[in-house]
């Protein structure tokens, strides 16, 4: 056995981070090293930490951080879990092959007792018998775990949360290309976050998009405007977007007649929005206070007579604030 006839190269999966494709590629380095040494014990060691660092980084970015003495095969488990069904291009998520992932993964927490058993790192009174198969089958387990977890680790990274709101409205701000908004909030799998999530994501879309990002707006708002499938764009997700096309990140109105139809049309599925929507329109009207009667203007008053003409459609507790909503965008009766 030799270094160059087994393939261990782990190509970098795309949106990883760079201290956590650091790690990943110091410990296949050294097992590299192993292997070109023909030191078949060390390789079963240097497998083993392999599989554990790409397990830790997940759980890490899940933010569910392992504990420094859990045991291997629990972390590998819950990585497994984690990444199994995670969305992305060209991603394979259909039953045969989930089913297929989850054995992958039983094989690969194997790596921990093959380890203690027979890889180095361990004092012993004895060299235990090592043959060629024995390390090879191990290898072939462990990589096999490590490529499927890490062509997923990418898309869940850049899908976390943290991450996606931070690049969207952090300081600096990320700069978003066509695509690349739409392709991230599939990684987020928003239906899956929870509602505190769901929404921290919309205000942050809705926010940027208003603040001119015409790419956010296309990829993170349009879609949602356009489709009525709660399934994909979830109620909180929508309140949260509806919210950041009124304010921006330090709470000052940004509602426009153009975004008060907007946040209309993304909220149009969700139910009893009453609560919400009267803090926000009262919120904006006292800001209004005071405010000379506006000239009129055609455009406003069609889109406050679109907003009157929503009232039969949605729950009776949104008929008033939809009423005083309509008269902030225009003031006019006719």
């Amino acid at each position: 056995m030799t270094g160059e006839d087994i393939d261990v190269r782990l190509p970098r999966p795309l949106y990883i981070r760079e201290h956590h494709w650091a790690a990943v590629s110091a410990e296949a380095d050294r097992l590299q090293r192993s292997l070109q040494s023909n030191d078949g014990s060390q390789a079963l060691a240097d497998i083993k930490c392999v599989v554990e660092s790409i397990a830790r980084i997940v759980l890490d970015v899940n933010g569910t951080p392992a504990d420094p003495n859990a045991n291997f095969s629990s972390i590998v488990a819950q990585a497994n879990s984690t990444l199994k069904g995670q969305p992305g291009d060209e991603l394979a998520n259909q039953t045969v092959f989930g089913n297929m992932a989850t054995q992958a993964g039983k094989i690969a927490q194997n790596l921990g007792d093959i380890r203690n058993q027979f890889g180095g790192g361990h004092g012993r009174a004895r060299t235990p018998v090592l043959t060629d198969e024995m390390v090879r089958l191990a290898l072939d387990g462990g990589l096999l775990w490590a490529r499927w977890a890490l062509r997923r680790l990418g898309y869940f990274t850049e899908g976390r949360p943290d991450s996606l709101i931070d690049d969207l409205n952090g300081s600096p701000r990320a700069i978003f290309r066509s695509g690349e908004l739409q392709r991230r909030l599939v990684s987020a799998n928003l239906p899956t976050l929870s509602a505190q999530h769901q929404r921290a994501i919309g205000v942050a879309v809705g926010q940027r998009a208003a603040s001119g990002t015409f790419v956010v707006h296309w990829d993170g708002v349009e879609p949602c405007l356009n489709s009525d499938d709660l399934a994909i764009w979830p109620r909180d997700y929508r309140l949260g977007v509806a919210y950041g096309l009124w304010f921006d990140a330090e709470g000052n109105v940004t509602f426009t007649p153009v975004s008060a139809r907007e946040a209309l049309a993304i909220l149009d599925p969700v139910g009893d929005c009453s609560a919400d929507m009267a803090d926000w329109v009262q919120r904006i009207a006292a800001t209004r206070q005071g405010w000379p009667l506006p000239p009129w203007d055609a455009a406003a008053f069609e889109i406050a007579e679109f907003i009157r003409a929503k009232k039969p459609q949605r729950p009776a507790q949104e008929r008033d604030v939809l009423d005083k909503l309509a008269d902030l965008v225009s003031p006019y009766p006719f």
